[in-house]
């Protein structure tokens, strides 16, 4: 089915998607126990990866090249990344097949906006963005302990390849639930969940071979390594503008594929 192509501003879509968010709020305060329990969840998590990188590096200072306080800002880091990518639009997302199989979708790509971005942002999940606290709280402790040793460049520069690894992040999971609208229940996203848990620990610990492929034809080091690198300093800045591009690059793409696929579905009615 060909989707209307509707041009709209990004005033526009922040002004929609403040809606979303006060719905959200609205409907949570009903629910406000399932909050207590994400925040004991949030607890649960951290202390699970604190002691899970206490075995791993054992008595030793140092693993691969990283310090234990490094560890646990990559792990941090993809904390932030998972947790709000399930709360902004990886449970919207997820459900885009019980979407497209009671038809809903219909409505979606009948709506006088971008179907791609109403289908990933039509709801916030707070319980899931109250969990992406453990990375505030990982990335806070190398902070903490840190903090004699960073520079404010390095933060600023951190900051924005974050930026980049969330755009990126959407990407792939954009892209890959676009093939759900062609064949609902695909296991795709599963998939992509798998294959971006690899990403909470450092590329070190894999061999040369696969670290290039992180870096190259799969550069899954640009979402939780290469932040961690820069804010470290064992890096050059210039890294950033690899970062931008390949942001832009991989929201072009799934855009692409989302339209592509769009002409593809088949509304309930055949």
């Amino acid at each position: 089915m060909k989707q209307k192509e509707y041009k709209r501003g990004i005033k526009y879509y922040i002004n929609v998607w403040r809606t979303i968010l006060r719905n959200s709020f609205k409907s949570y305060n009903i629910y406000k126990l399932d909050v207590v329990i994400r925040i004991m969840r949030t607890i649960f998590v951290v202390v699970v990866q604190f002691a899970l990188l206490q075995v791993i590096f054992g008595k030793e200072d140092a693993f691969v090249g990283w310090s234990k306080d490094q560890a646990y800002l990559v792990t941090g880091i993809w904390n932030l990344l998972n947790y709000c990518g399930w709360a902004f639009f990886g449970v919207n997302l997820l459900r885009l097949d019980q979407t497209v199989l009671n038809g809903n979708f219909d409505f979606i790509i009948l709506k006088p906006l971008s179907s791609a971005f109403l289908a990933s942002f039509n709801d916030f999940f707070i319980s899931n963005f109250i969990t992406a606290i453990s990375g505030v709280i990982l990335v806070g402790y190398y902070f903490v302990v840190e903090w004699s040793t960073l520079e404010i460049w390095n933060v600023l520069v951190w900051v924005l390849t974050m930026i980049c690894a969330f755009v990126v992040w959407y990407s792939i999971h954009l892209a890959g639930s676009s093939y759900t609208l062609r064949n609902p229940r695909n296991g795709y996203l599963d998939l992509i969940k798998e294959v971006l848990g690899v990403t909470k620990y450092p590329t070190d610990i894999f061999g040369d071979s696969i670290q290039f492929v992180f870096y190259t034809f799969f550069p899954l080091a640009f979402l939780t390594s290469i932040p961690a690198n820069i804010l470290i300093g064992r890096i050059s800045i210039s890294w950033v503008l690899g970062s931008i591009v390949l942001a832009i690059i991989s929201l072009f793409l799934a855009n692409l594929l989302w339209k592509m696929n769009v002409r593809y579905y088949s509304s309930s009615g055949g």
